[in-house]
């Protein structure tokens, strides 16, 4: 009877973790309908290439005196290819691989594999950036994790880091922005570079 019973207990644990991993390898609906997002270098160096025509605009402001008008413009290779290369232990607990950036339909929908206190879940992040008294903001509108939901902490900690890398002055960029917008694909911000 023991024997049975710690057999029966035994399968109950194996059928369970087997549920826990098919609903953690479901995709969120935001990454259902995406194509993937290339990775490469180049698309990573273009990335840099375009932050430092910004850093030399803020230089120029404060050389001579005068104002610059700035426009950054980002499209998908360009940022999931610096996603992916800057992808490291983003907090305790919670790792991310396999970064993809898209833009569509005014919102930035970032997916990811996350690995959450050691569950692998397929992540999904639908973000609208702002601006707020001239600095860029990202409103995070929902996190998705197909099936299995997140807990409250490492939604904290996931909302803190979208925040964090879609934030100009995260790169050292501060300038006043005047707009920020999705279109055909590409994230475009204007601004100001002042004295």
């Amino acid at each position: 009877m023991v024997v049975k019973g710690l057999f029966a207990f035994l399968l109950l644990i194996v059928v369970a973790g087997g549920v826990v991993y098919v609903l953690a390898q479901q995709k969120p609906f935001a990454a259902r309908a995406l194509a993937p997002v290339a990775v490469s270098a180049q698309a990573a160096r273009s990335f840099d290439d375009k932050v430092q025509v910004v850093r030399n605009a803020l230089d120029e402001a404060k050389r001579t005196g005068a104002p610059v008008a700035i426009t950054l413009t980002l499209d998908e290779a360009e940022l999931t290819s610096k996603a992916s290369e800057a992808t490291a232990q983003l907090a305790a607990g919670l790792a991310a691989s396999d970064i993809q950036v898209h833009l569509a339909g005014g919102d930035l929908i970032a997916t990811s594999k996350v690995t959450v206190q050691g569950i692998g879940l397929d992540l999904g992040v639908v973000a609208t950036p702002v601006v707020e008294n001239g600095q860029a903001k990202i409103l995070i509108k929902e996190i998705q994790t197909g099936a299995i939901a997140l807990p409250e902490d490492a939604r904290r900690q996931i909302e803190a880091q979208v925040g964090k890398a879609f934030d100009p002055q995260a790169l050292g960029l501060t300038f006043d922005i005047s707009s920020i917008t999705i279109v055909d694909g590409k994230l475009v911000i204007l601004g100001t570079a002042k004295p």
